[in-house]
């Protein structure tokens, strides 16, 4: 190992902006539906967050979420709690849905007491924690990984509530493993389109039609026009209208 390479850092501290965009970006590269990609994305930053699975078992949560089917979800109720019975399905795929629901028991019947079944990752169901502050309520997420089961309360927020998970995040980044970031920020390029000629035209804020003229701000200067001259050349282009 050189002097250089021995000289990085073990650790990386790493924006919200960037852990947003790195785990978007593995989402779409495991090809799950879109519509489920805001959600998800939010279960993986809350669960590096929470000192839960996070990054060490990412590739492996949404591995297990790929196949995921949201209509397997099961809702039965009683006199006091909503049962989710997930039907085998990941907990990511249940969170939203069961603090939406333990949010309206809240607010129509004073109880927002959910369980949930059947689940697996079931540890993983932490992560509404987290997302109930948004809503600004408090949730206490009682698991059972013998039973595989979970117990969900919300109420609301206590007053002068301490910073969010979120505010926190994005105050202050969230340590990792820089060998185990690097991983999975390379991994997450495969979500991006080849580079090409056609893909640099249309790279940034401003488009370069084929013939040179630039669509958008004519006084962008962040694109590195040379790239574009030299893909030009290739295509039998040179009119790079400056």
């Amino acid at each position: 190992m050189s002097s250089c390479q021995s000289n990085l850092p073990s650790n990386l501290t790493v924006s919200l902006r960037e852990l947003r965009m790195v785990f978007e970006r593995l989402i779409q590269v495991t090809r799950l539906d879109a519509g489920l990609v805001p959600s998800l994305r939010d279960c993986a930053l809350y669960s590096a967050a929470l000192g839960l699975g996070g990054f060490a078992r990412l590739a492996h949560n949404l591995e297990a979420v790929r196949s995921a089917n949201p209509h397997a979800l099961r809702l039965t109720a009683d006199a006091e709690r909503l049962i989710v019975d997930c039907g085998g399905q990941h907990a990511w795929i249940a969170a939203d849905a069961v603090l939406d629901l333990a949010a309206e028991r809240l607010r129509t019947q004073g109880s927002g007491r959910v369980e949930v079944r059947s689940a697996t990752e079931i540890g993983e169901l932490r992560v509404v924690e987290a997302l109930a502050q948004r809503f600004r309520l408090q949730a206490e997420v009682a698991i059972d990984e013998t039973a595989g089961s979970a117990e969900i309360v919300v109420s609301p927020a206590r007053k002068g509530m301490d910073v969010t998970v979120l505010e926190r995040i994005r105050r202050n980044g969230l340590t990792v493993d820089a060998a185990l970031w690097w991983q999975l920020f390379h991994r997450s390029a495969e979500a991006l389109a080849p580079d090409s000629y056609v893909s640099r035209r249309h790279a940034g804020p401003i488009i370069v039609e084929a013939d040179g003229k630039v669509i958008g701000r004519q006084d962008e200067d962040e694109t590195d026009l040379s790239l574009l001259i030299a893909g030009a050349a290739q295509h039998g282009t040179t009119a790079i209208n400056n």
